[in-house]
């Protein structure tokens, strides 16, 4: 199996490179040895033609389909190769799609029968409800054919006429969230492997859309599929021709506006994600159990206001650092970030996810995999059906815990449920109120998260190709990045970008708003502190310095060029800027320490004494100061002068290193008894750590006068704990 996706890919890389002798001689071989004779067949049919287009060439008549002919070409051998490796693994391959497509096939499953059978037992279903019979046989029914639909729809291939018929159906379709659901499994296909036929329908669909909803999800879809090929896309003429008709309508640039900005935010949502699971919860976790206890019992009465209103869990909120980053969470909420995702993705793993289809089924309290009492179900319904962004895979999510719980226990959650739902709906609604087109937007931005859970959260998500984990370059896009290569939007998602810490990406769109940008000095520092996030500290450097030439003196950008300074090793150039930045703030301890350091390093020991002891006059108490100014003291040394700030480090809460740089002085001033004693308590902290520590002193201490031999001579003593 390896050999074959090996050789597959080598066609690839042949093609990309414009080998397409080569990838014809491979692609041959392939053919023959798997016995595919479709593929042979058209093969041989394809290098007829090639044949007649280079002979053309070399004769020199003029032929104005060359071009045309020749990306075809390449096309044509990619979706060659693509459909004798999908063959293969339909009939070896254990994973889920290959799985599902053989029993597809051993059913022999057609979309147009399992469509007509499921109108039909969607007509039954009405007339046995209006005649209040029981409905369950006919329930299973409807919902058994609804997965076998997605199936067929995700696993067929090259089916001109039922791609056809699927864009009938979802157009005339009255119920957007049944089209949403064949709209997912045509772009779960597309995100598996490239198939032409599905490509055109999804822009169809969008062309000929009949609600908000269905435009916004055959656009995601779009979208995402022309990311995934767009090797294969560029190459297709007639597809491009049809893209590029977008270019003249407001409204589709407009749309792929929001599109772009909804999959960029999902990077926002590994994000929270992370935030939640690796700062808030455990924080939480930490504290006393009896608090824990009360802070539970608040949140059980809503009326309380909760923690808002209650100053005592507020102040140990504020003390362990989780009000500010919950803080944090609830601006990128109020930004559209998706903080759902955390608390559903516990609740995914219910037996009915296993099933790909269940992952993008329309939300039917009725289903028969919800088993609720019918007060529950009745309030739940009713609660689900509003506005909210919730996404079907979630409502589920919800239901099926319900449905676990003690009626006690549901009836209390049910309550408390409703009150945050009401909280949702007033997010939601202020975050439609800033979208230009509301109703799109939320569609769009349901429809991604749907996909996301599914690509995140899937039992067996390690068997397909994630579209959300790497960055989405949409500049990159055919025709697509084209219509967004505006500065506006550039700048803006770059800010989003560099806001939230995606330094690569945030350069990658700076870069290309450059020539608009290179007189404003805030550009420059932006792009400068990008590259000093990323440890790029020479490239950071010129940024900073741009934005100097452009005029900027600020203490800002003073402290983050003394900082790259000394990153570079530039030590003097770093106390010089360092200097200038305090010039606006004198008195600022950390920046006169910073000088100091970088006078230090550079070899003005006179600079840093002047910084250590100017910061020690204003802040006489501080350990940190004393440290630097007793090893500047003695680096100068002034042993006496260095060994009285040591004393008082060793009367307060000494470190090792303190130890070992106090009896360093001892050492320097001929008290080796002393020295050594010190020496071993700071040995006691841990051997190996005191002797590579030491090591690394050795120059100064030969350059204090201490020869060779009594270092080793000491160590040995430690060693041997004669001492």
């Amino acid at each position: 199996m390896e050999s074959i996706k090996d050789k597959i890919n080598e066609v690839g890389r042949l093609l990309d490179g414009n080998h397409v002798a080569d990838a014809f001689v491979i692609l041959e071989n392939i053919a023959q040895e798997e016995q595919n004779y479709k593929a042979t067949d058209n093969l041989k049919r394809l290098r007829q033609t090639y044949g007649y287009m280079v002979h053309y060439l070399i004769e020199g008549v003029e032929d104005k389909t060359r071009r045309e002919v020749y990306d075809g070409t390449l096309s044509s051998l990619r979706q060659i190769a693509n459909d004798i490796l999908l063959d293969k693994l339909v009939i070896d391959s254990p994973d889920v799609y290959f799985s599902t497509a053989r029993i597809c096939r051993h059913r022999n499953l057609r979309f147009e029968v399992l469509w007509n059978r499921l109108k039909e037992v969607e007509a039954k279903l009405s007339l046995a409800e209006a005649a209040e019979a029981d409905v369950r046989s006919i329930l299973v029914d409807k919902y058994n054919l609804m997965r076998q639909l997605f199936d067929t729809v995700w696993t067929m291939r090259n089916d001109k006429d039922i791609c056809g018929m699927l864009v009938e159906i979802i157009n005339q379709s009255g119920a957007p969230e049944m089209a949403r659901y064949l709209i997912s499994a045509i772009t779960l296909s597309l995100l598996e492997y490239f198939d032409r036929d599905k490509f055109v329908s999804l822009i169809d669909i969008y062309e000929n859309a009949a609600s908000q909803e269905i435009s916004a999800c055959s656009l995601v879809g779009t979208v995402l599929a022309l990311r995934k090929h767009r090797k294969r896309i560029v190459c297709d003429n007639k597809i491009i021709a049809r893209l590029q008709l977008w270019q003249d309508s407001l409204v589709t640039y407009s749309r792929l506006r929001s599109v772009v900005k909804e999959i960029i935010r999902t990077r926002d949502t590994d994000r929270v994600t992370a935030k939640m699971r690796d700062e808030v919860i455990p924080e939480l976790m930490k504290l006393k159990p009896d608090v824990l206890k009360k802070m539970k019992e608040s949140a059980m009465d809503f009326e309380s206001g909760m923690l808002d209103n209650n100053p005592e869990w507020e102040e140990i909120l504020e003390k362990n650092g989780i009000a500010d980053k919950m803080r944090e969470l609830t601006e990128m909420q109020s930004e559209g970030a998706d903080l759902m995702m955390v608390t559903f993705s516990n609740l995914k793993g219910f037996p009915f996810f296993n099933n790909v289809s269940a992952w993008f089924l329309p939300f039917d309290i009725d289903n028969p995999d919800v088993n609720l009492d019918s007060v529950s179900r009745k309030s739940l319904d009713s609660m689900l059906t509003f506005g909210v962004n919730m996404c079907d895979s979630d409502k589920y999510s919800l239901v099926l815990a319900f449905s676990t719980m003690p009626e006690q226990q549901r009836n209390m959650m049910t309550g408390q449920f409703e009150q945050q739902l009401s909280q949702m709906m007033e997010q939601s609604a202020e975050l439609l109120e800033k979208q230009s087109q509301p109703e799109f937007s939320m569609a769009a931005v349901v429809f991604i998260r749907e996909l996301y859970r599914f690509f995140r959260l899937f039992r067996k998500k390690s068997e397909f190709d994630d579209p959300f984990s790497e960055p989405f370059n949409f500049l990159d896009l055919p025709v697509v990045g084209d219509m967004m290569a505006d500065e506006e939007i550039i700048k803006l998602i770059g800010e989003f970008y560099f806001k939230r810490g995606y330094y690569e990406e945030s350069l990658e769109l700076f870069k290309a708003i450059e020539n608009s940008s290179e007189e404003d000095y805030s550009y420059w520092e932006k792009i400068g502190y990008a590259y000093q996030a990323l440890k790029q500290y020479d490239k950071a450097a010129a940024a900073y310095r741009k934005s100097e030439l452009l005029g900027d003196s600020g203490t800002w950008l003073l402290k983050k060029l003394a900082f790259i300074n000394k990153k570079n090793g530039n030590y003097a150039a770093a106390a010089e800027y360092y200097s200038r930045a305090l010039l606006a703030d004198p008195d600022n301890v950390s920046l006169i320490m910073n000088a100091g350091y970088a006078n230090l390093e550079s070899g003005d020991i006179a600079g840093a004494l002047r910084s250590f002891y100017h910061a020690n006059y204003l802040q006489p108490d501080n350990a940190a100061i004393w440290r630097a100014i007793g090893w500047t003291e003695f680096i100068n040394g002034n042993y006496d002068k260095s060994c009285s700030y040591y004393e008082k480090l060793l009367e307060s809460n000494p470190t090792a290193i303190d130890l070992m740089n106090a009896a360093h002085v001892k050492l320097a001033s001929g008290n080796i008894k002393e020295a050594t004693a010190l020496y071993k308590k700071s040995a006691g902290s841990g051997f190996e750590d005191f002797q590579s520590a030491f090591e690394t002193d050795v120059p100064t201490l030969e350059k204090a006068g201490i020869d060779r031999l009594t270092i080793d001579l000491i160590i040995d003593a430690i060693k041997m704990d004669l001492c």
